[in-house]
């Protein structure tokens, strides 16, 4: 039998340069087809055609989050993505997701498991069992010389930060790295005294157990319960390693209400929920070298969606400063914080949290991580 006649590779190129961008599966598929396609896939002049198309910008597929009933999955796609086939979740809380990477602790097997959505790849590490007042999160050990649309099979460094209030109230912080398989820490700061019995489970430092720390440069914040944040340096950018508390603005903001973000300086910024209006804030450093709030846009949520109850804050794109907001009685919506851009993307109600799971691939990226 002759072999099949060869497909025109001008009509080939044009084919892949129209595969969507929010089914990187389609990607796999595809260079798994023959040689010739891997190659077109991670040329440079292909990527630059495909960038011009589709744009650059990091692509939400979804969210994590973890479900009343333990059943079910925890991934909640928002587009035409689907995960790979992995191991069960159903014994796993979701600690966090960023940089192409999802964070669980498996109680069935004790151990932190970091996934990679898109190939289905797991690293478990055995370690204690994280209690109530210590923070996990996850993030590329490349540092910020990284694009993040290659490096999900890569290096990670997991990062834990707690407070404890005994007779001293204590920050501490440390950090895992997966190439070294190495624990950096603790390092630790005091913050208070407990001078009374109540203090302990009244204690304004613990970290808001529902909000996972957010990557701004190259530290985290971490928001506490009331009126503050816990800022540890965790890849070194004002001195390795470092903590301290910061002061949020005057005035009452719950842990709950709060979420942390890049402000359009590039600095650290604030979004803080009241009455379903989002007060957007930035950052200036003084004279005296302190942290001063400013107050930037308000969002009147009201206007921009559909709201019979009030409004919560339950998620940020950290590189995009998209919100995920939600009420009780008309699902779950994201809000691009400069161009006001409102997209409901799931039905879901009466849910605490989410993580948004952003992929930074290019086919390139994901060609390689997967043939490379």
């Amino acid at each position: 039998m002759a072999p099949p006649p060869e497909l025109n590779p001008e009509i080939v190129d044009e084919v892949l340069v129209r595969l969507p961008r929010d089914d990187p599966a389609g990607f796999i598929r595809a260079s798994a087809v023959c040689k010739s396609w891997l190659d077109t896939l991670t040329d440079p002049v292909f990527l630059r055609r495909y960038r011009d198309l589709h744009g650059t910008a990091p692509l939400v597929l979804g969210f994590l989050h973890d479900p009343v009933d333990r059943s079910l999955a925890r991934f909640v796609p928002t587009t035409a993505f689907r995960p790979a086939v992995a191991a069960d979740h159903s014994t796993s809380v979701v600690l966090d997701c960023r940089h192409g990477r999802a964070l669980f602790y498996d109680y069935g097997s004790s151990e932190f498991v970091v996934w990679d959505p898109i190939t289905g790849r797991e690293r478990r590490m055995r370690d204690d069992v994280p209690d109530s007042y210590t923070n996990y999160t996850v993030l590329c050990a490349a540092g910020a010389g990284c694009d993040h649309s290659a490096c999900s099979d890569g290096p990670f460094l997991m990062a834990s930060a707690g407070v404890e209030c005994r007779d001293l109230v204590q920050a501490d912080a440390c950090v895992y790295s997966s190439e070294t398989g190495v624990r950096r820490g603790p390092d630790g700061i005091y913050l208070d005294f407990n001078l009374e019995e109540a203090y302990d489970e009244n204690c304004p430092y613990y970290l808001q157990s529902d909000r996972p720390g957010v990557l701004v440069g190259g530290t985290l914040y971490f928001v506490c319960r009331s009126s503050a944040l816990l800022r540890y340096d965790v890849l070194g950018t004002q001195g390795r390693g470092s903590l301290s508390v910061i002061k949020l603005p005057p005035g009452k903001f719950p842990g709950s209400s709060t979420i942390v973000m890049r402000a359009e300086n590039g600095g650290l910024g604030l979004a803080t929920l009241r009455r379903d209006v989002l007060q957007l804030w930035s950052t200036e450093t003084g004279p005296d070298g302190d942290v001063e709030w400013v107050k930037m846009n308000r969002i009147q949520l009201r206007k921009l969606m559909p709201l019979n109850s009030p409004a919560r804050l339950i998620g940020l794109i950290e590189d995009a400063n998209v919100v995920f907001v939600t009420s009780d009685d008309h699902g779950i919506f994201t809000v691009d914080l400069k161009s006001l851009l409102t997209k409901k993307v799931c039905e879901m109600d009466k849910v605490k949290d989410v993580f948004p799971y952003v992929c930074y691939y290019t086919p390139a990226g994901t060609s390689s991580s997967l043939f490379g």
